[in-house]
């Protein structure tokens, strides 16, 4: 037997690793194996092989975690750079394993496969007439038969969103559509409609139960069943039995655009089908002598009844005839004058009119009958016109115990002193004259005139003038005098001597009403073939201006 010697040596008091400091110990943790710096630096943890915690400077790593830092060539790995796989590709669990280039054949393509960019451009050439069938086209007209849903809105053309200066076509999310123009072969069924102020229309607008034809049917015994369109889903005709009905079309198919009427009495009402049968009036029933069978799509409108008197009116607004009327007592298609009820705007030509001054060309309101609150007259210049109230002779007693009124709409006149007056003011007391201000002269003779009375008549000779003239002015037949005041009145002289005459007329300035003619008053070429004139001015103050009234004496 060999012996063998052993050897025994020390190893060195450096640890193997710098994590592990000399004299450092080691003690186990709930969240792993951690090495202690006994001599006063940091604690150190080991990440173990399935530890997930994420890495710090205080770590060490475990040598089966060292290990599976690695990428293996065996096993499944985790890696951020760039490397060949042999085998293939996982990306979340799956395995890709082939990548398809624009000219690589494949008779079948997987899911394990992948294509360059190129590659699924020519797939998608390839595979276009199923693409067809699966979406829409934006580069050709295209059309699906299901449900396309457009959360954004849409645009037809160039879109411009204006309601007055805008184009094209726009629906947005919120459900306003704007387009220029809207045609509806059918109806249009709205909650509320907002339109332009100005709204024309042409020929009769008639308010009264009517219906639109859908069809027509000519029966054997010559009658017409007409359909007429619900309107909504429990919709049913007004109209009722014996009704005289009409409607009008223009015959837009035959290239004239003439308008023809049809008038037709309804002979049945059928409510649940909706459905009339009605019978046409003979040519020499109706207005023009010409009767037209109905057509589709024509509007039948009740005009009047020969037999259910609360169906024999109705109201019809006409641009033709410049009116808006009401028809009572309708029975057949042929109006009679009796028929017009009311007539706002020109008149018909009508017999009870004959024998009024009326002009045709103007507008009027004609009715059976009326019941006014308030009744506002004015001429033809817009100038209120007030109706008299005539209270006969003006008494003093009637201003204190029943006064006179006088009201924008209606005014007392009297008679007085042989004139007639308009009251001005309410409750007024003055008396009816020509200067008062509370009344005003409207019918009686309202001339200003001056004339003489002379206490030695109106000859005189030379050495024998001695004569008083006292003026007197007359408010039509009414004496005034009295209400001139005493410096209104004026006296001049004109004897071709103007020296003379402009001194007499300067001595007699405050000379008042009575003028005393006297030898000294006579110029001195004044004698049998020379006239002198003397003339007085009053000055008449009615209360709102001075009227100037005057007449002479030539002796």
């Amino acid at each position: 037997m060999k012996k063998v010697s052993i050897v025994s040596s020390t190893a060195p008091a450096k640890p193997r690793s710098d994590k592990y400091p000399v004299g450092a110990s080691v003690t186990r943790t709930s969240s792993g194996t951690t090495v202690v710096n006994q001599g006063g630096g940091e604690s150190i943890d080991i990440v173990k092989k399935d530890d997930i915690k994420s890495f710090t400077d205080k770590n060490v790593l475990s040598s089966l975690r060292s290990v599976a830092e690695f990428i293996s060539k065996k096993d499944d790995s985790q890696i951020s750079a760039i490397v060949d796989f042999l085998k293939g590709l996982k990306i979340d669990g799956n395995l890709i394993n082939r990548l398809l280039l624009q000219n690589t054949e494949a008779e079948n393509v997987g899911d394990t496969d992948v294509m360059s960019a190129l590659r699924v451009l020519a797939e998608i050439a390839a595979n276009n007439e199923v693409l067809k069938n699966m979406f829409l086209r934006k580069d050709k007209v295209d059309s699906t038969d299901y449900l396309l849903r457009l959360f954004g809105g849409l645009e037809v053309g160039e879109a411009i969103d204006s309601l007055t200066a805008g184009k094209g076509i726009i629906a947005d999310n919120k459900g306003r559509i704007q387009a220029d123009r809207m045609e509806l072969r059918s109806s249009l069924t709205v909650l509320e409609i907002i339109f332009n102020r100005l709204s024309a229309m042409e020929s009769d607008y008639s308010f009264s139960e009517s219906g639109t034809i859908e069809s027509v049917e000519l029966l054997e015994d010559g009658t017409y069943r007409l359909p007429l369109r619900k309107r909504w889903e429990n919709d049913f005709t007004a109209l009722d039995e014996n009704d005289v009905v009409y409607g009008m079309v223009n015959n837009l198919a035959s290239g004239t655009g003439d308008y023809y009427t049809s008038w037709l009495r309804v002979l049945n009402v059928n409510t649940v089908s909706n459905t009339i049968t009605a019978v046409m009036y003979p040519d020499d029933e109706v207005p023009g002598g010409k009767n037209y069978p109905p057509e589709p799509l024509m509007i039948l409108s009740h005009r009047g009844n020969p037999v259910n008197e609360d169906r024999q009116a109705y109201w019809y607004l006409s641009s033709r005839e410049k009116c808006i009327c009401m028809l009572d007592g309708v029975t057949k298609p042929i109006l009679e004058e009796n028929n017009y009820a009311i007539i706002i705007g020109k008149l018909k030509q009508l017999s009870l009119f004959d024998n009024l001054p009326i002009n045709y060309r103007h507008s009027y309101i004609y009715c059976r009958g009326i019941a006014i609150q308030d009744l506002l007259r004015i001429d033809y210049q817009g100038t209120p016109v007030r109706s008299e109230n005539n209270r006969g002779p003006w008494s003093s007693e009637d201003a204190v115990n029943n006064p006179y009124q006088s009201t924008d709409t209606v005014y007392d006149a009297v008679y007085h002193v042989g004139c007639k007056w308009m009251c001005l003011s309410t409750g007024t007391l003055q008396e009816p004259k020509w200067n008062a201000t509370d009344w005003a002269q409207i019918e009686g003779n309202s001339e200003l005139t001056l004339e003489f009375s002379s206490s030695n008549g109106y000859n005189f000779f030379a050495g024998k003038v001695n004569a008083e003239f006292t003026p007197i002015v007359y408010w039509g037949y009414n004496d005034i005098s009295a209400d001139v005041l005493p410096g209104d009145w004026s006296w001049t002289r004109d004897s071709g001597q103007v020296t003379e005459d402009n001194a007499w007329s300067v001595a007699h300035a405050n000379n008042g009403r009575v003028l005393h003619l006297t030898n000294e008053d006579m110029p001195s070429n004044w004698g049998a073939t020379r006239k002198v004139k003397f003339t007085c001015t009053a000055y008449v103050r009615d209360g709102i201006e001075s009227i100037n009234i005057e007449n002479s004496i030539i002796v």
